[in-house]
């Protein structure tokens, strides 16, 4: 059993909607779980439109968008106008309308899993049928059927013990029936059904969530860079690609913000002992990058992951005192309840410094809580670089331009947050 993940990158468009079908037919007679994100930038565009929708504006303009976008890889996959595809996408675009219809309610987080949720459900009916067309028999399966979660909504925890009795027993089911499975990354379902996602990248995720259930040999997340690099190749020039990691240092690299893989998806692949692997869809016959359990350590080379649009808060108490542990207390549950990250914090004796990922709808409700109990400072548009396994020869070259807000050394880890 293999399970494969599909990102937006992979099937963005009519073209990598079949050459994703190619890669799947190479694996024929084997069998394998697909799971697929939502086409190209459709995310982005859902997101739109659950913020025009929630503050009463005109989401019209955008919401046609995405159904041009989409019609326009259906008309290039599939040349029957009359195909059952047109159908089901219709069907589905009406139950987002019918969402879209109704009041917003003052829950956004419930409101943004409804509607940014049928980015994937589209994506997963065209590529399905599609491969069904082209020679990979497969069945669909909705993933609220089989990943079951709590109620935070926009970041939902796992039911792991029912989640993994759905999976086993609705997987099974459907791979009497056809060698593949396709199903969508992203989403869940909370006991009544009702939707929720486990935040955005969240389709990595769910492909090691499927594989740690079934036992799976292994799991391949299919992307557009030839596997794991030292750092972003955008930002960093020079960064090489890296053949093995462990588990561990995966771990880290996606805790200090890689956005190679979702953080979560590592951990349950490692309780099983079941290799990860970051292949090219563009080169799928290259070796790429695997994860797995490794019986000695590597001497890695420097990995650099830049933190850009964060936010600098300095928090002190109104009348002096020292930051004392309920205050410590405080801040962090309020960071905690309003699913606010921490990428870095300094701790002095009337003063504690927060660096965040700066998200508005978060760091407002969290500012608001706390503006009763502290004096804050704010400092947006500030950039957060970890190095991994640093030399002080590329934290010299990285850094000697820029002006340094905060900095933070371990024996493998320096963090510095800069501003232009």
């Amino acid at each position: 059993m293999k399970i494969f993940k599909f990102g937006g990158a992979s099937v963005k468009d009519a073209d990598a909607v079949v050459n994703v079908t190619n890669i799947l037919n190479q694996f024929a007679g084997q069998k394998i779980v697909v799971v697929i994100s939502a086409m190209g930038k459709s995310t982005n565009a859902l997101e739109s439109i659950f913020k025009a929708y929630m503050a009463k504006q005109d989401y019209q303009p955008a919401l046609e968008a995405l159904k041009d976008f989409h019609l326009s890889v259906i008309g290039q996959l599939f040349s029957d106008k009359n195909h059952s595809v047109y159908q089901l996408f219709n069907e589905t675009i009406t139950q987002l309308e019918t969402i879209l219809e109704k009041e917003p309610i003052e829950n956004a987080n419930y409101q943004y899993d409804q509607i940014v949720s049928f980015g994937e459900l589209l994506s997963t009916k065209i590529i399905s049928h599609y491969a069904h067309d082209n020679g990979v028999k497969n069945r669909w399966i909705n993933a609220k059927s089989i990943i079951r979660t709590d109620n935070k909504y926009r970041e939902a925890n796992i039911d792991w013990v029912n989640t993994n009795q759905q999976i086993i027993s609705r997987v099974s089911q459907k791979h009497q029936e056809a060698d593949v499975i396709i199903t969508q990354g992203f989403i869940g379902a909370t006991p009544e059904r009702l939707t929720t996602t486990l935040g955005r990248e969240g389709s990595d995720f769910t492909a090691a969530i499927i594989g740690a259930a079934l036992d799976a040999e292994s799991v391949t997340v299919w992307k557009d860079v030839p596997g794991i690099l030292t750092g972003d190749p955008k930002i960093f020039k020079n960064a090489e690609l890296m053949d093995k990691l462990s588990y561990n240092e995966a771990i880290e690299m996606t805790y200090y913000g890689a956005k190679v893989l979702h953080p979560k998806t590592i951990k349950p692949l490692e309780n099983k002992g079941i290799p990860l692997h970051v292949k090219s869809f563009v080169e799928p016959s290259q070796n790429g990058t695997v994860i797995e359990k490794l019986n000695q350590e590597i001497n890695y080379k420097p990995i650099t992951i830049l933190e850009k649009d964060q936010i600098q808060i300095k928090v002190r108490t109104k009348d002096l005192s020292f930051i004392s542990e309920k205050n410590l207390s405080d801040i962090y549950r309020t960071c905690a309840q309003n699913q606010l990250r921490i990428n870095l914090m300094q701790h002095s004796a009337v003063s504690l410094t927060l660096v965040c990922d700066d998200k508005p709808y978060k760091t407002k409700k969290v500012l608001a809580c706390l503006d009763e109990l502290f004096d804050m400072s704010l400092r947006p548009n500030v950039e957060l670089l970890t190095i991994r396994h640093y030399d002080y020869e590329i934290i010299y070259q990285l850094c000697k331009d820029k002006k340094v807000l905060m900095e933070s050394k371990s024996q493998n880890t320096y963090q510095i947050l800069t501003t232009q």
